[in-house]
C-alpha cells in the first residue's frame, strides 16, 4: 500500500503536477490521521470494554460479599435474640416465685457464657483500596462501601471489648469455686468437702454472674442493634450495584 501511494507521488512530479501532489500529499497525511484516530478510538473501546468487564467482575464479587455479611448478621441477631430471651426468662421468675440461694445459683449457671465472635467478609473492598481501582466503582456506591467497612470496624471493635470484659468477670467468678463440674466431682469425696460450694459462696457467685449476665445483655443488644442498621445498610447497597448491573 505504501509502495502504491509512492509510486502515484513519484508519477505527479515526473509529470510536472505540482499542485495535484501537494493536494494528494495532504489527502495522505489526513488519511493517515484518521486511521491513527481510528485506531485510538478502537484501542479506547477495547480499554473501556476491559475496564468494564472488570468492573462488573468486582459488582459480582461484591455482591457475593455483602450476602455473606447479611447472612452472617441475620444468624448473628437469632442467636442473641435466643440468648437474651433465655435471660428474660431466668429474670422472670423473680417476679413470680419465692426463690432460694441455690435455685438461683443453678440457674444462673444454666445461661449460656458464649462469647460470640463477629466477623464481616469486606475482602473484594479491601482489594478496591489496596489496588486502587475503588475509582471504578461509582462515587455513590464507593462511598457507601468505604461507610459499612468503617461500621464493620466500630461492630467488631465494640464485641470485641465487650468480650473482653465480660471474660474478665468469667474469670474472677471462676476463682470462687473452680470449674462448672467440680462439685459433681468432689460430691462423695470426703477429703474434698472442704471445696463444696456454700451459701456465702453462693451469694457472691450469684453476684458475679449477675454483673456478667447484666454485661452481656447490654453489650448483645447493642449489638444486635448495630447488625440491624447494618443490614439495612447492605440492602441500600446491594439496589445501587443491581441498578448498576442492569443499565
Amino acid at each position: 500500500m505504501i509502495k502504491f501511494f509512492r509510486k502515484i507521488r513519484q508519477n505527479l512530479l515526473l509529470e510536472n503536477k505540482t499542485g495535484k501532489y501537494f493536494k494528494y500529499a495532504i489527502g495522505e497525511i489526513i488519511l493517515v490521521v484518521i486511521g491513527i484516530l481510528i485506531a485510538l478510538q478502537i484501542n479506547n473501546w477495547n480499554e473501556n470494554n476491559k475496564l468494564e468487564e472488570k468492573k462488573q467482575d468486582y459488582y459480582q464479587q461484591l455482591l457475593k460479599d455483602l450476602k455473606k455479611d447479611k447472612e452472617f448478621s441475620i444468624k448473628t441477631i437469632e442467636q442473641f435474640n435466643q440468648l437474651r430471651s433465655e435471660y428474660d426468662n431466668y429474670r422472670n421468675e423473680f417476679y413470680s416465685k419465692n426463690l432460694t440461694i441455690k435455685e438461683v445459683y443453678e440457674k444462673l449457671l444454666n445461661l449460656n457464657l458464649e462469647s460470640v465472635s463477629i466477623t464481616f467478609s469486606s475482602n473484594t473492598t479491601e482489594t478496591l483500596q489496596n489496588s486502587g481501582e475503588m475509582v471504578l466503582i461509582p462515587s455513590e456506591i464507593r462511598n457507601k462501601l468505604i461507610d459499612l467497612k468503617n461500621f464493620q470496624n466500630t461492630i467488631k471493635a465494640n464485641s470485641l471489648a465487650n468480650n473482653l470484659q465480660k471474660n474478665n468477670i468469667t474469670q474472677k467468678v471462676f476463682s470462687l469455686f473452680g470449674n462448672f463440674d467440680l462439685q459433681k466431682r468432689v460430691a462423695n469425696q470426703k477429703n474434698l468437702e472442704s471445696l463444696s460450694v456454700t451459701d456465702e459462696n453462693r451469694r457472691e457467685i450469684i453476684l458475679g454472674w449477675e454483673n456478667m449476665q447484666g454485661w452481656k445483655n447490654f453489650s448483645e443488644n447493642n449489638s444486635k442493634r448495630q447488625l440491624q442498621d447494618l443490614l439495612e445498610d447492605i440492602d441500600n447497597i446491594e439496589r445501587k450495584i443491581n441498578a448498576e448491573i442492569n443499565k
